[in-house]
């Protein structure tokens, strides 16, 4: 009888612990969050499906954005040539480019690549741009201002 004693506690000890070590696990594994955000006026039928994958530790976050139905920069606003994204940590902040998109025209699609953002929260904002390095957003904005992280 102690024998079989033995087996049913050591049984509870080895189910408590992977128990223990699956919820450890999950917990450490929330993974990159995932939003989609609709085009604005000047790009009706747009979406951009956002990757944002936070780490609070170092207050970065690994960005990618995927850019679907998205009309040619010149139809949107004359002159155009690029989409730019930009980023900043709050309202009171100005805007930083992180990026721009890179467009196919044939399948109205735009990407940009994993890149980092130095913080884990921000607003996100995607412009019609004449240039790909502009000092700052023009007011043709196709995607945002949304928040990320």
């Amino acid at each position: 009888m102690k024998h079989a004693d033995t087996r049913r506690r050591l049984r509870r000890r080895i189910a408590l612990t992977l128990g223990l070590l699956a919820s450890m696990a999950l917990a450490g594994c929330g993974g990159p969050s995932e939003q989609t955000i609709y085009g604005t006026r000047l790009a009706p039928g747009t979406d951009a499906h956002i990757t944002a994958d936070v780490d609070s530790d170092a207050a970065t976050t690994r960005l990618a954005v995927n850019v679907v139905h998205l009309s040619p920069p010149e139809r949107i606003e004359a002159g155009s040539r690029q989409f730019v994204v930009w980023q900043r940590p709050s309202s009171e902040s100005t805007w930083q480019r992180v990026g721009v998109l890179d467009y196919n025209a044939g399948d109205r699609r735009g990407r940009l690549t994993e890149t980092t953002v130095p913080h884990a929260k921000f607003e996100l904002l995607i412009t019609v741009e004449k240039q790909s390095n502009p000092p700052s957003p023009s007011y043709a904005a196709v995607i945002g201002p949304t928040s990320v992280g």
